[in-house]
């Protein structure tokens, strides 16, 4: 398998920051549909249900690209190929902006939500070859703090604009900021960033390697368990809680906030105390919030105590993973980002889709209480992992 072309930026922190702005773009534009779950199923005059299911459906497509594109992009130019991605994630927001009825935007979301695919994963290789390896676990948890950002700063936002704007200028303005974020990608990645050629023996290597397979189902088991609850987070406190427009958004802003705090103490501890352990106290967080939602949710700021806890939680978790996988496998780590992100949005889809059914069913109030089973379920796999191979 040949070698990884190794690239140092002309300014490391511009290409970092530019990778940081791209995730914000990509989290913005996968979460959208839950901040805008109350206006969009009014003006669609479709349920709740079916709005989740643009989460959950466009997470498949996520989960079948990650790996695939990660594959098949292997020789192209990380630069290149970066951009490319949220070029076409700008285009299909542009799309989904004048989508005139719900099934036109479900097929739009399809089609370009293979840019996310690409993006995060991608973003991370990317990082694993600017950046040395002493720096490489907290590069990649700044990077990844973009979802944290669009959580903290721009869902919120998004639930404000959408009780009082067409949700369709949401879109369009997701559309203009990831054609900015592709000019800065441009300008501040090297040329010439290439990965090390993936064959098909070493993807097999890849799933065959315990400690990774173990790291993959904890990355799934965590975003199932967030997911079956968070699609249908606004929707909830409307019902449970009798929140208006503004306590939704204090809701998301919290949610947010907390997980760039957390974020950024994970930056900071991670070099302390290593991956493993800061991703098992990010689950823990996790747990204790969606359990405290399952008793407090009908009220308010109970409820909002809860969504910080579980918070303090998100930002990080993932990006530890990212970490953990290219520590496992340097030379591996285009396959195994890729793979993670891949099961993050099979978490993703699986969650969505058993918070729909228990809204369905007439059980609302068991999404979170099925959510802490999933992340207890994902702390014992990171334990495991950490115990069993040092991962």
């Amino acid at each position: 398998m040949p070698a990884a072309s190794i690239a140092q930026p002309a300014n490391t922190r511009a290409a970092l920051t530019f990778l940081f702005i791209g995730n914000v773009m990509i989290g913005s534009g996968v979460l959208a549909p839950a901040a805008m779950i109350n206006s969009m199923t009014e003006s669609l005059a479709v349920s709740t249900v079916d709005i989740g299911a643009l989460i959950g459906w466009g997470a498949v497509i996520l989960c079948i690209g990650a790996p695939a594109f990660g594959f098949f992009t292997n020789r192209v130019d990380r630069r290149t190929l970066l951009a490319a991605s949220l070029v076409l994630y700008a285009v299909g927001h542009a799309a989904s902006a004048f989508a005139p009825d719900y099934t036109s935007l479900l097929v739009i979301r399809l089609l370009m939500i293979s840019g996310a695919a690409i993006f995060t994963p991608q973003a991370a290789s990317a990082v694993a070859l600017m950046v040395p390896e002493d720096r490489r676990a907290s590069s990649v948890a700044v990077v990844f703090m973009g979802w944290a950002v669009s959580g903290a700063v721009v869902i919120p936002i998004m639930s404000i604009l959408a009780e009082t704007l067409d949700w369709r200028i949401i879109y369009a303005a997701i559309a203009v900021g990831s054609a900015l974020a592709t000019a800065g990608v441009m300008l501040a990645l090297p040329a010439r960033l290439y990965p090390a050629r993936m064959s098909l023996s070493a993807w097999g290597e890849v799933v065959t390697k315990p400690a990774i397979l173990i790291l993959l189902a904890a990355t799934s088991l965590q975003i199932m368990g967030q997911f079956t609850l968070y699609p249908y987070l606004a929707a909830e406190l409307r019902r449970a809680a009798h929140a208006d427009p503004s306590g939704v958004a204090l809701t998301f802003g919290t949610y947010g906030a907390a997980g760039l705090i957390g974020s950024i103490i994970a930056t900071r501890v991670v070099g302390r105390i290593g991956p493993a352990r800061t991703h098992i106290t990010c689950l823990c967080f996790m747990a204790a919030g969606l359990a405290g939602w399952s008793v407090f949710s009908g009220t308010l700021m109970l409820a909002i105590s809860s969504v910080f806890v579980w918070g303090l939680g998100f930002g990080a978790g993932v990006a530890m993973q990212q970490a953990r996988l290219i520590s496992v496998a340097p030379a591996l780590a285009s396959a195994s980002v890729a793979l993670n992100t891949s099961v993050l949005y099979l978490g993703q889809a699986a969650g969505a889709a058993i918070g729909g059914s228990l809204i369905s069913a007439s059980h609302p109030d068991l999404m979170a209480p099925a959510g802490v089973v999933l992340m207890l379920a994902a702390i014992t796999a990171s334990w495991w992992a950490n115990r069993k191979f040092g991962a």
